[in-house]
């Protein structure tokens, strides 16, 4: 069973991000990870259903067990491969922020910041990408991943993308926007595709509707985040986050 709410480019994303990271967005760059650095070990994987299909259709043309044993690990290692060559910048959607993914992508005790944009601000904000200024460009593709029982379900649809916007059901509380950038073309026709993650260029201006700046920051930190994106010409508001309010009894 699929659990998604339906993504509009008005859908509020948020990208929580270390100090560096944010300088490098402010300076016009987006880093997309490779599958492979991701902790979760299924990113990639198919469904226990997809898996006995493609046993079943390994025996309907191999009469032999280790043959069939054998396409199997051939095919998967080649699937595996696309781990490698898929590049992704993750996003939360939410209208709020999230104390989860606050503790999520940044170490206890750290002081960081969370970027406030749009679905569609994304895709806006998203440079033509080349691994080489003389190679062709390469898509990106910008969507609201959907969580299955990997038990039972089945991806609703078939391509070599797929796996990469479908994860686990019990991830769902990650609500995840995926941009995702699939290299495998250009590692077929014999282009060196970095094995971690690449740089997309990115228009900040377009991409940052405002900075929120982590709950154990100090009025400081918020000080120096907004003086780093007016020195980088993003004149957006940085502003406190919504968990360094001081309760009122």
């Amino acid at each position: 069973m699929q659990t998604a709410t339906a993504t509009t480019d008005e859908t509020v994303i948020w990208r929580y991000l270390s100090a560096e990271r944010l300088r490098d967005v402010l300076s016009g760059s987006l880093y997309f990870a490779a599958a492979t650095q991701f902790d979760d070990a299924f990113e990639g994987a198919i469904t226990d259903a997809q898996f006995a299909k493609r046993r079943a259709q390994s025996e309907r043309f191999l009469s032999a067990k280790r043959d069939v044993d054998a396409a199997l690990q051939s095919t998967s290692r080649a699937f595996a491969e696309l781990r490698r060559l898929t590049k992704i910048s993750c996003w939360h959607a939410s209208d709020h922020e999230n104390v989860s993914m606050w503790e999520r992508y940044l170490p206890k005790g750290t002081c960081g910041v969370a970027v406030r944009s749009t679905v569609g601000s994304l895709k806006s904000a998203l440079l033509p990408f080349r691994l080489e200024p003389r190679f062709g460009e390469e898509g990106i593709v910008v969507r609201k991943v959907q969580y299955l029982d990997f038990s039972k379900d089945e991806f609703p649809e078939q391509s070599m993308e797929a796996p990469f916007f479908f994860k686990r059901i019990e991830y769902r509380d990650e609500q995840e926007v995926r941009a995702v950038l699939s290299l495998r073309m250009a590692e077929e026709f014999g282009v060196q595709v970095p094995d971690l993650g690449v740089s997309v260029g990115v228009d900040p201006g377009q991409l940052i509707a405002e900075v929120r700046v982590g709950p154990v920051c100090t009025n400081s930190d918020v000080r120096r985040v907004q003086e780093m994106m007016q020195a980088e010409g993003v004149f957006r508001p940085a502003m406190p986050s919504t968990l360094s309010r001081r309760p009122v009894y």
